[in-house]
């Protein structure tokens, strides 16, 4: 079974992405969608399928870099992919704001990075309130199990696309879509620090990482070939991570019965819309 996830029917895969992302921007009644692209695989594949779901001047790319952290190399990735879809982009570099606002808090590596992550999605959902646009999430399904992500930060969308996909999956699906093998290959990273890599900050592979994760959601652990501590280690990252993946806990002791029935009409009419 350990290869056996990774052989999907990448064509239907496609098509059923594309249609959901057409059918979100219409039945939300939005003008079309916002991207982050940071030049790697996950944006490089959201941007592609979103050109092929809706008409291209309706998407806008943000290309947000940071100096001294994002590589030269995926702000040219980024910049090329866009001019070759024929996608407008807009480059804005985020170190001058990240440092006015680092001014007045303490010093700290990952709370730093997690601050980039928040800025960059700020600058989205900007751009998605002026324009009336959704804005499109590029986690993959490893991340979002592992909580490999930003919470407020890359970890908030208005839809994601490749959220049912393995980062795994999610290359083989860059293959079928003739990405270039610089994109392809490129280690994945949230660019948090300099030399960021996110397979040497888990300290597995996503291969690794993807093959436990489908043994866990079979309920099949005891049959992975993995080793022990690496199965462990990816099922402590899911359950610390829970907090990023449920709803806001919301205090309701309050209510009296009088209100009750109003409150519960209330919460279901939210779940409907």
């Amino acid at each position: 079974m350990s290869e056996k996830f990774l052989h999907l029917n990448y064509n239907k895969v496609i098509k059923e992405i594309t249609k959901f992302i057409s059918k979100q921007v219409r039945s939300k009644n939005k003008n079309g969608i916002v991207i982050g692209l940071s030049g790697g695989l996950d944006s490089s594949i959201c941007l592609v399928l979103a050109s092929r779901a809706i008409e291209k001047n309706r998407i806008t790319a943000l290309i947000m870099p940071e100096k001294g952290l994002t590589p030269k190399k995926d702000v040219d990735n980024a910049r090329d992919l866009a001019k070759k879809l024929k996608i407008k982009y807009k480059v804005i570099p985020i170190e001058h704001a990240k440092k006015i606002l680092l001014r007045n808090l303490p010093k700290d590596k990952l709370s730093g990075g997690n601050l980039s992550a928040r800025i960059r999605m700020a600058l989205l959902y900007y751009y998605a309130g002026i324009n009336n646009l959704l804005v499109l999430g590029t986690s993959d399904k490893s991340e979002l199990m592992i909580g490999y992500f930003t919470k407020f930060g890359d970890g908030a969308a208005d839809i994601l696309p490749i959220g049912g996909l393995y980062k795994s999956q999610v290359k083989m699906l860059g293959k079928k879509l003739r990405l270039s093998e610089q994109i392809i290959q490129q280690p994945s990273s949230p660019g948090f620090w300099k030399g960021h890599e996110a397979e040497k900050e888990i300290g597995l592979s996503y291969h690794d990482i993807d093959t436990i994760l489908q043994y866990y959601l079979n309920n099949d652990l005891h049959n992975c070939k993995q080793n022990k501590p690496k199965i462990k280690l990816v099922t402590d990252m899911i359950k610390k991570s829970q907090h990023k993946r449920e709803h806001i806990p919301v205090c309701n002791t309050f209510e009296s019965n009088s209100t009750n029935g109003s409150q519960k009409n209330f919460r279901t009419k939210m779940k409907q819309t």
